[in-house]
């Protein structure tokens, strides 16, 4: 059976000569230039693809050369017209021969020397492979590909994953993901692309790849796109008039109804650029309301609202409070009931954080800490799927290499709503049904995320103009029906944001501006964790 494999580094002695070869022809004054840079991917058991530069600007085509390594008669196998760069060789090889394959330019009076590259045909039983499973699917926010490896025991430096191109066949020189870790039954792993990787748009080429120290190996290629992108929701929002806040601060309210619903929200946009305002991100000694650690700061806070996720009255993220870090992101259960075969499964993380450097520039991560709760930051997430994809530890290289960011104030929550404008996640299910969904890489609960979930929210986010916008909406109540993860996202966006997470919500739900609480209390005024507010510049 022809296995769907790619070798791509070739075996140890292979080597690329150039050479003028009289029975090819010589290059002349006036000729054609040679070609370079022959590389060899094999395509199945008899088959490979021959790639080259072409180097010359007048050639009329190129001449595909042929001969066994044990003797020395070169045969033509075949021409490719003129700014054609590849071939496939398939028929006349046979596994555990060592070939010389050559290139060859021409024109109507000349012809270059012809390049060879050195290639032997591994016997593929005996090397390591990698296929894809199934097909390679895509939908709004993500793509994803089931692959299986096999032949890898007894090698070492062994590394393998997705990798994806919009400009030709995909290499692990192109952008790649590793993978998750592979089932200890040998079946197929799952794999995804999150869009903070991809444009819409674009058509991608995508293949599995396989590293060890004997070479490369790829599975056969794929080409898909991103489905249609999420867009905004505009909604019609009052400005309200408060004394307490600075020029640099506006405060607006809606009612407007949001996709059929009733619906009560507020937002606050903050401009730093003036240098008399900042965000910064409070984590008291014990747990206490929002109104009470605003009325903490001593009239030096303007504007706040809860911040992170918190459990047994302690904060479950990750703080950067006055550039000093607080607290970690742990690994979290697949599920939170205690009946779930989840619970009992833990994943490594990266959980979306807002912050701000110094200067106020804010931004928006996937962040993650090791087992030593040293933190690292990333521009794409860490892709767990629950129930089918775990990876390890994060590290400075997992799940890529880590991004130098310094942020004066951070906290993180998630799942990240906005990342470059996209929203990074929908409700696509796995195989495995319901609370399976293949891009909440975050592990985020049931009661947070999923489709009709609709209870009040609070998120933060910034615009491309540095501006911050700070979010809540009641929920649950006759008022104010709340809103999905999907609907945030979109409203986020409809304010113009380009990053944006998610923060606590339902009862931690909570907006004070000086001493007013303006959203409902009905379920009362819970004491909380972590908040994070407009400040007065010091």
């Amino acid at each position: 059976m022809i296995k769907q494999l790619i070798l791509a580094i070739f075996w140890a002695s292979a080597f690329i000569a150039c050479s003028s070869d009289d029975n090819n022809g010589s290059e002349q004054s006036g000729s054609v230039d040679a070609p370079s840079n022959i590389t060899v991917e094999r395509l199945g058991e008899t088959n490979v693809l021959l790639r080259w530069t072409d180097n010359s600007n007048n050639e009329t085509g190129f001449k595909i050369l042929q001969r066994k390594a044990d003797t020395s008669e070169n045969k033509e196998i075949g021409e490719v017209a003129a700014n054609v760069t590849e071939y496939t060789i398939d028929q006349g090889l046979e596994e555990g021969n060592i070939y010389y394959f050559g290139v060859q330019s021409f024109s109507k009076t000349n012809s270059s020397r012809a390049i060879y590259v050195l290639y032997r045909m591994e016997v593929l039983g005996d090397i390591p492979n990698i296929s894809i499973i199934g097909n390679v699917t895509a939908n709004s926010v993500c793509i994803s590909a089931s692959y299986q490896v096999t032949n890898i025991a007894g090698h070492s430096n062994v590394k393998y994953g997705l990798c994806w191109s919009a400009d030709g066949a995909p290499t692990i020189n192109s952008q790649i993901q590793y993978g998750p870790e592979l089932p200890t039954d040998g079946s197929a792993v799952l794999q995804v692309i999150s869009n903070a990787l991809l444009d819409y748009g674009k058509f991608y080429k995508i293949r599995a790849f396989l590293t060890t120290s004997t070479g490369t190996y790829y599975s056969t290629e794929s080409t898909v796109a991103l489905g249609n992108e999420y867009q905004s929701v505009q909604l019609t929002w009052n400005k309200l008039a408060k004394s307490t806040l600075p020029s640099e601060i506006e405060l607006y309210e809606t009612v407007s109804s949001l996709n059929g619903k009733k619906f009560h929200a507020w937002y606050a946009i903050g401009d730093l650029s003036t240098g008399n305002v900042e965000v910064q991100v409070n984590v008291p000694s014990s747990i206490a309301t929002i109104d009470a650690q605003l009325a903490s700061f001593n009239g030096d806070c303007y504007l706040l609202v809860n911040g992170g996720y918190f459990y047994n009255s302690s904060h479950t993220g990750l703080a950067i409070i006055n550039s000093v870090k607080t607290g970690s992101i742990s690994p979290v259960r697949g599920s939170l009931k205690t009946a779930d075969e989840e619970y009992n499964i833990l994943y490594y993380i990266t959980r979306g954080i807002f912050g701000v450097s110094t200067s106020g520039k804010p931004d928006v991560y996937w962040g993650g800490t090791d087992d030593s709760g040293n933190p690292f930051y990333f521009d794409r997430p860490l892709p767990s799927v629950k129930g089918e994809a775990k990876y390890g530890v994060i590290s400075n290289t997992n799940p890529t290499a880590a991004i130098s960011w310094n942020p004066k104030h951070a906290l993180s929550a998630g799942p990240v709503l906005l990342k470059e404008g996209k929203i990074t996640f929908d409700f696509t299910e796995t195989t495995n049904g319901a609370d399976f969904y293949l891009s909440n890489y975050e592990i985020i609960p049931y009661d947070i995320f999923g489709p009709s979930i609709s209870p009040d929210r609070t998120a933060i986010g910034h615009r491309q103009d540095g501006k911050v916008v700070i979010f809540i909406c009641d929920g649950r109540i006759t008022a104010s029906e709340g809103a999905t993860l999907t609907e945030l996202a979109q409203i986020m966006k409809g304010l113009g944001c380009v990053g944006a997470i998610n923060l606590d919500g339902g009862g931690s739900t909570g907006m004070v501006v000086g001493s007013e609480h303006l959203n409902d209390m009905t379920g009362g005024n819970r004491a909380v964790v972590s908040t994070i507010g407009f400040f007065k510049k010091k």
